[in-house]
């Protein structure tokens, strides 16, 4: 039953979804590094609005390893954390300069060893920029994949690890980007659109939540 319920998940996530992409803005790995860096915590719309910007003078780890951290703090204000983000974007950008001559390693633990890089971030770029069989999993991912059913964890990375277990065929970036959407704009933290969702029958949350809530109701 767990692999008819995930080909019946994905079945609807490639109709919903049918050609995935990252919503971030960027042209090259490592401006992409940042991007997904500044959106931890923030959304994409609000990191798009500051690289737009900010990419037009910094584009490359040097042009970041020489910058005062208070003018980068200034730039990136809005997407929140802005001191932490910007000490860790000078920092990683030093890093990738003295220890990878300025290239971001594909490899996503080796990535973990970059300032202000987890484990999510890593995987995130792994997987677009790099094409590695790796999953982000962010509030969207674990809240999709725990609500349906199709892993059960209580941590992003036991979620990502046990997805990955079970699934490893559909560890790419297509898949990481359907679930994300669907946990972006259809099965949201508050206020679900259940009613409109074709997953239902195969969903755990709608069996103990929703339909419980209307049977006690009448």
């Amino acid at each position: 039953m767990v692999d008819k319920k995930a080909d019946i998940m994905f079945e609807y996530f490639e109709r919903l979804f049918p050609n995935p992409k990252c919503e971030l803005n960027f042209s090259t790995p490592f401006e992409m590094l940042v991007a997904v860096v500044l959106s931890v915590q923030c959304t994409d719309v609000r990191v798009n609005m500051v690289t737009k910007e900010l990419f037009k003078k910094y584009k490359t780890p040097k042009d970041f390893a020489n910058m005062k951290q208070e003018d980068l703090e200034n730039i990136i204000r809005s997407t929140g954390f802005f001191r932490n983000k910007a000490r860790n974007i000078i920092k990683m950008s030093q890093q990738l300069l003295e220890n990878y001559n300025g290239e971001i390693p594909h490899d996503a633990r080796e990535m973990e060893n970059l300032a202000g890089v987890g484990r999510k971030v890593a995987n995130v770029v792994a997987s677009i920029a790099f094409g590695a069989k790796e999953l982000g999993v962010d509030t969207h991912i674990f809240r999709v994949l725990n609500r349906i059913g199709l892993v059960n964890a209580n941590t992003p990375e036991k979620t990502e690890l046990q997805f990955v277990q079970k699934y490893p065929d559909r560890v790419n970036h297509d898949t990481h980007y359907r679930i994300l959407l669907f946990g972006r704009y259809k099965c949201t933290a508050k206020n679900p659109k259940c009613a409109e969702c074709e997953l239902q029958s195969i969903c755990e949350y709608y069996k103990k939540e929703i339909k419980n809530n209307q049977s006690i109701k009448k």
